[in-house]
């Protein structure tokens, strides 16, 4: 009997999905976090209609909140900000004609924190791996249509010999 993956998952039927209905109804069973879920909606709401009304170029942005007839988009640069600046009025009209009481908008600039630089992976290739490849680079027929094959498989042995050395 062969061994799985430890990365292996195996399927869900449609009745152990989890849902977006099992996330609501664990939120509404604490009551601190209950009273999160109505405010939450309705800035799911805004932003979609922010979406809706924007052109895809500004996706990137989030609603923060709306109080105050003020609504706060979080913009990721300031390049973006401008030009969301030059079409915030036809959002502000936009939001208006949708119901949703703004006066104002109010854009913050929120840089997101570059992604850690990623030290990159040695491969490392057991000996019996380069002998087999070796042994392959040997036992190809010379043939036009093998030549890259064969001086792939030839640099790679070449490789993995001289770090060995």
């Amino acid at each position: 009997m062969s061994k799985l993956p430890a990365s292996f998952t195996p399927a869900r039927s449609n009745a152990q999905r989890p849902t977006t209905r099992g996330a609501a109804d664990f939120l509404q069973g604490n009551d601190k976090l209950a009273a999160l879920l109505p405010n939450a909606a309705r800035l799911g709401r805004l932003q979609q209609d922010c979406l809706a009304l924007m052109p895809l170029q500004f996706a990137s942005c989030t609603v923060l909140q709306i109080s105050e007839e003020q609504l706060s988009i979080a913009v990721p640069n300031a390049a973006l900000a401008t030009r969301m600046k030059q079409q915030s009025p036809k959002l502000l009209s936009g939001l208006r004609e949708k119901g949703w009481p703004i006066q104002e908008i109010k854009l913050k600039i929120r840089v997101l924190a570059p992604e850690p630089a990623r030290t990159p992976r040695s491969l490392f290739l057991p000996t019996g791996a380069v002998a087999s490849f070796a042994e392959l680079d040997n036992s190809l027929p010379t043939h036009p249509r093998n030549q890259a094959l064969k001086e792939a498989l030839h640099n790679l042995v070449a490789r993995r010999q001289n770090k060995k050395v």
